[in-house]
């Protein structure tokens, strides 16, 4: 199996050289800048740019956009123009809700059929999700965790499973920016130790492992905050008018 997965890596880049080709380049281009947290969500992406730098009409451009829209990455709006998605909350909990639903069933995949080699690359790249965190980048150690889930399905070979979960931790990646910081990714030891848990075959500590560490990302970036208390008028009069108790009363007219 191959090293950890690089935003680079060919089966997310079409061969460039072809008016054809332009839209899956588009498409690909705009996915790995959104997992780099390159592309915040709100962000404008004007159709005219992407024509001055492919060189295309507005109808290849529009091809790649509506793509786009499909997967829930950008929305069109009403004479406004295209724009990289805000998740609301709803949709949020489902992303996290959909990921929760597949990402045990790839670990119980993983578990019987990693090779040594495969559970090699995994530890190769939590050493460096470890690194990108005692430099404190922080971009760095979030676009490393979310390529580690992204890693996990690659080695598990099912491709449908492969093609969604790239969708759903791209969407996590603006969940995540819309809901919280860069530094409310995933926790390296989480990773790490799941890899141990692979390495021990150990399939039913290895899926509660994946649950807590879904959990923890879900309760993180989507916990409700309390309330503010709103001060009663009594309460305004007392803060803000402290004279107005040594006035005296006057007849309403």
């Amino acid at each position: 199996m191959s090293e950890a997965l690089d935003l680079d890596r060919p089966e997310l880049r079409s061969e460039p050289g072809t008016v054809e080709s332009v839209p899956d380049e588009i498409y690909d281009t705009v996915v790995s800048a959104i997992l780099d947290r390159a592309l915040d969500p709100g962000t404008k992406l004007p159709e005219d740019v992407f024509c001055h730098h492919y060189g295309v009409s507005r109808t290849i451009v529009r091809v790649a956009i509506h793509r786009l829209q499909q997967d829930r990455l950008v929305e069109l709006q009403r004479n406004k123009g295209c724009f990289v998605l805000v998740p609301d909350r709803k949709e949020a909990m489902d992303i996290l809700g959909a990921r929760k639903a597949i990402e045990p069933y790839v670990v119980r995949r993983l578990v019987d059929s990693a090779s040594e080699d495969d559970l090699s690359s995994l530890q190769r790249h939590v050493d460096r999700e470890d690194d990108a965190y005692h430099r404190n980048d922080q971009r760095e150690a979030l676009r490393l965790s979310g390529q580690f889930h992204l890693l996990l399905s690659s080695i598990a070979g099912n491709n449908v499973i492969q093609t969604t979960l790239l969708n759903l931790v791209c969407r996590s990646a603006l969940v995540i920016a819309t809901y919280s910081d860069v530094t409310a990714c995933c926790k390296a030891h989480d990773h790490r130790r799941l890899v141990d848990l692979l390495q021990k075959r150990d399939a039913v500590a290895a899926v509660e492992q994946m649950e807590r560490h879904l959990n923890d990302i879900e309760r993180d970036l989507l916990q409700d905050k309390p309330a503010e208390a709103k001060p009663s008028l009594e309460s305004v009069l007392q803060r803000y008018g402290p004279t107005a108790r040594l006035r005296p009363l006057r007849p309403i007219d």
